[in-house]
């Protein structure tokens, strides 16, 4: 008995050790939508740290990029995300973003557009002075997995919502929400859910979850290559 108690308690440290840090969730595409070659596919992360989103939006063009998508980062082209104030006057005008966001896919030739947002974030009751770990910070917002909307309701929406609670410490799990829209159309063409708790390094989960991103979109023929 005491060998077999053992045994499944190794058995059960192997299992739960090896589990990845971020994870998918939830996965949808639109079945009627025609797959097609999108010439500048452009990667919104709205993470209010500005050295998270930077390293996130890298991590997705580059995997967009090997798996022979073209893609752009839109950490130069759009606002940080929380500063809504900044971007236009009447921050309570949707049409004001709207009017903005559709003028800067424009001037970048952006044919796709990929936004990516926290949308549910349990911490634990624990402050720590490194910010690094720091996803981001948004009350829980999530959307159904069949959705409609547009691109610039979408963002502009996040884009409002979004703030920095502070210093989260790495005893967290993040909930991510990745939508990619057609310009022309507006329409919501995918979307996944992920999972990342204990986030030790940034670098190591943006790319992780780079992966999942480009695996789905491959796996559900969203885009042609």
């Amino acid at each position: 008995m005491k060998k077999l108690f053992i045994i499944f308690s190794l058995s059960s440290i192997l299992l739960f050790g090896c589990t990845p840090s971020t994870q998918l969730i939830n996965s949808w595409s639109d079945k009627e939508n025609t797959p097609q070659e999108y010439k500048n596919i452009g990667v919104a992360v709205l993470f209010p740290n500005s050295s998270n989103r930077y390293i996130t939006e890298r991590s997705i063009v580059d995997e967009l990029k090997e798996n022979g998508i073209q893609a752009m980062p839109t950490y130069d082209v759009f606002p940080m995300a929380g500063k809504l104030n900044e971007l236009i006057k009447d921050p309570e005008n949707p049409e004001k973003a709207k009017e903005f966001i559709i003028k800067k896919v424009t001037e970048n030739n952006i044919d796709a557009l990929m936004v990516v947002t926290l949308f549910n974030q349990i911490t634990e009751e624990r402050w720590v002075k490194d910010r690094n770990f720091n996803f981001g910070g948004t009350g829980y917002y999530g959307t159904e997995l069949e959705g409609g909307g547009s691109y610039y309701d979408y963002y502009s929406y996040s884009l409002g919502t979004i703030h920095d609670n502070g210093y989260f410490t790495d005893k967290s799990t993040y909930f991510i929400e990745c939508n990619l829209y057609d310009v022309a159309s507006e329409k919501l063409l995918y979307r996944t859910q992920t999972k990342s708790a204990n986030v030790k390094s940034i670098d190591e989960e943006s790319k992780k979850l780079a992966n999942i991103i480009v695996k789905e979109l491959a796996k559900n023929k969203v885009v042609q290559k």
